[in-house]
């Protein structure tokens, strides 16, 4: 009977975790980018974000480093880009992270006081 039950587990474990939402996601900045106030030069970077319904806290991490942590919506939505990066000009020429965008879903930054309108790409969601 334990052997069943421990056999049952093991099976039920990996449907267990694909079903679960990802919380995390890849991304590489082409060009140094602000977020929440931070300078987060170019790279490959792991975001990972936690948080109940559409507003999250976002954690951009280099390696084990916690590089920026800044507040964000959650978007579950298909987008037409598959490893966008969204950045709007800073007052003082630099670029302001607004959005990463991924194929499932977005996460949309809310940096208004920093940035201006115009909106450009500054690297690739992975």
């Amino acid at each position: 009977m334990k052997y069943t039950a421990i056999v049952a587990f093991m099976l039920m474990a990996p449907v267990v975790l694909l079903a679960a939402p990802k919380d995390s996601a890849n991304v590489t900045f082409t060009e140094t980018v602000t977020v929440n106030g931070a300078s987060v030069p170019p790279g490959d970077y792991h975001v990972v974000w936690q948080g109940t319904g559409p507003s999250v806290e976002a954690t951009i991490l280099q390696g084990k480093r916690v590089v920026a942590t800044a507040p964000a919506t959650l978007v579950d939505a298909k987008t037409q880009y598959d490893g966008a990066v969204e950045t709007s000009d800073g007052n003082d020429n630099s670029k302001v992270l607004e959005a990463i965008d991924w194929s499932n879903r977005s996460l949309r930054f809310d940096q208004s006081n920093a940035s201006s309108p115009a909106t450009s790409a500054a690297g690739e969601a992975k």
